[in-house]
């Protein structure tokens, strides 16, 4: 048995990146960007006014009230052609151009105005309200990096700088598979022993919000024969994602039917809690992760060892979930020899990330897991955390 630093140094030193592709900006929302972004322009291009006002020449309105001529105004994508002399000013609207001569803006709200003079009534300092050139970027910059997730903040970013058409990152093509003989389709009534197949759902949602493109294979039943024609049929893709039939029963095979495929698993077992039966394995350009069949130890492992795996296929810049430093809600026990990751409730209490463990009924409470947006990690070596001790807390999204 490995430990989790472990197994993801071996996941993250496995897999690479797929490549990259050009798509259309309007297609780029959520994909991983696999060129820097550079500004072809200065931004902003031209001295700009951040407020609806006045330009004027800081110098005339050192004592106040001060009365100036006005000479013309600036609208939003128009500039003034001549030149702003002292006693004069040119009302000017958000985002235009300063002219020639100004070298501050008095807001609106603090001037009076006839059509013909404007009154200013408070003093106005050189530079205020004033966006000068380039203090955003500058042409030439570098203003997205290659590796970053692309949210609509970066939208804006490609738009700005004339990107109609991005490279990004290929997204990996995965298959989700369920194994075992007690599982049923969502829309079927279980019947005595049986349950419902969720861990298909909560896979693919987790995998589709990473960045990958997801085909769900179904369940397969508890026989080798149909573990290995599923398998089989799954490895044209880019990865592989199995839940169940990892542990050490009769009927978990997983691991079994991947060796018989000629697949090399680099490991089986993991220190960690929930999931401990967790598997890494590769055939040829394919890669396979057999996670454990309960929900939570399904959800925990995904986060802690897939999710990197994809973001690492997509060459983004952070492959791991953000972790905090968070202080513990109250005491916390945790007798395990293994580094455990208990689901937790996080909120801001007095400007301070606190995190409040879930009553949880254990690694198939997937009722109670629903309401974590965190993971306590516990580590190794630690069985007892007093209350408002500071602890790690890794972020699930959303958070």
């Amino acid at each position: 048995m490995i430990t989790v630093d472990q197994a993801l140094a071996i996941v993250l030193a496995s897999v690479e990146p797929l490549g990259s592709e050009s798509v259309r900006i309007d297609q780029a929302l959520g994909r991983v960007l696999a060129e820097d972004i550079v500004a072809d322009c200065d931004l902003p291009p031209f001295d700009r006014a951040r407020m609806d006002g006045y330009a004027l020449i800081a110098a005339d309105v050192v004592d106040t009230p001060a009365t100036l001529s006005l000479i013309g105004e600036i609208p939003a994508g128009q500039s003034f052609e001549g030149t702003v002399s002292r006693g004069n000013a040119v009302k000017i609207f958000t985002g235009a151009p300063i002219p020639l001569g100004a070298n501050a803006v008095q807001k609106v709200e603090v001037t009076e105005s006839d059509g013909a003079t404007v009154t200013i009534k408070e003093r106005t300092e050189p530079g205020q309200f004033i966006t000068p050139r380039a203090s955003e970027v500058k042409s030439g910059d570098t203003a997205a990096r290659k590796g970053e997730a692309i949210g609509p903040a970066v939208m804006a970013v490609l738009a700005s700088f004339g990107y109609s058409s991005v490279r990004v990152a290929i997204q990996p093509k995965i298959a989700v598979i369920s194994t075992g003989s007690e599982l049923v389709e969502v829309a079927q009534k279980p019947v005595g022993a049986q349950i419902r197949n969720s861990n298909t759902f909560t896979i693919a949602s987790y995998a589709s919000q990473a960045g990958a493109r997801i085909e769900i294979l179904g369940i397969v039943p508890d026989r080798s024969e149909d573990i290995v024609k599923a398998l089989e049929a799954a490895a044209s893709h880019d990865l592989v994602i199995t839940s169940g039939g990892v542990s050490m029963g009769d009927y978990d095979l997983v691991k079994a039917v991947l060796l018989e495929m000629g697949a090399n698993v680099s490991f089986d077992k993991v220190s960690i809690r929930p999931g401990k039966p967790t598997v890494f394995a590769r055939r040829e350009r394919t890669y396979f992760f057999g996670l454990p069949g309960n929900p939570v130890s399904t959800s925990v492992t995904f986060n802690v060892f897939v999710r990197p795996a994809i973001r690492k296929m997509l060459g983004a810049q952070k492959t791991t979930l953000p972790t905090v430093t968070a202080r513990a809600s109250c005491e916390i026990r945790d007798g395990s020899t293994r580094r455990s990751y208990l689901p937790a409730r996080a909120f801001i209490s007095d400007k301070q990330m606190t995190a409040e463990p879930l009553k949880w009924g254990g690694s198939s409470d997937f009722v109670a897991f629903m309401n974590a947006n965190g993971l306590i990690v516990v580590p190794e070596d630690v069985h007892l955390i007093p209350a408002g001790s500071d602890i790690e807390l890794m972020l699930l999204n959303p958070f």
